[in-house]
């Protein structure tokens, strides 16, 4: 559907019934131009921001390096009911199957085009990637304030035996 009305209004409904804060797009669709076009229909049904990511890497080659480690290490849990959904409607001819997410995840390579589509597994890795970034933010963060409050303690041990102050 593009850029349609009625497109954008099923996404911003499909964001709010899904009470969604953020949604993610990818800048280089249409240079920013969805943005432009979906930010009034969403904040007419939902309010939730809207992030751009921008990708300047061959689209396999970052969905692959997004992907392998998360799955090397088991780190990647989907639920039984999204895979049977997802073989459930997707199976019943050659086309369909293109469009699914197990089907594209085993049979991506890092060749150009190695997909007819990749729209799922395209979205997986945006999302995976999306994830990765915040968790290792809050790691980092809270390293920071254990630090900070392993210090406050050594202080305060050290102000008690030398001056007797708590």
């Amino acid at each position: 559907g593009g850029y349609e009305e009625e497109t954008l209004e099923v996404l911003a409904k499909k964001a709010r019934n899904n009470r969604v804060d953020n949604v993610i797009v990818e800048s280089n669709f249409g240079d920013g131009m969805f943005n432009s076009l979906f930010q009034p229909v969403l904040q007419k049904y939902h309010s939730a921001g809207i992030e751009e990511v921008r990708h300047n890497k061959q689209k396999e080659r970052r969905i692959i390096d997004t992907l392998e480690p998360i799955m090397n290490r088991h780190k990647l849990v989907v639920s039984k009911n999204t895979i049977v959904k997802d073989v459930s409607k997707n199976v019943k001819t050659q086309e369909r199957l293109n469009y699914s997410l197990f089907y594209q995840m085993t049979r991506l390579t890092k060749e150009r085009g190695a997909l007819k589509h990749d729209d799922k597994i395209d979205v997986l890795a945006m999302a995976c990637s999306y994830w990765t970034e915040a968790m290792a933010k809050d790691e980092d963060e809270d390293l920071k304030k254990y630090k900070e409050e392993l210090l406050q303690e050594e202080l305060n041990k050290f102000m008690n035996n030398a001056v007797g102050y708590n």
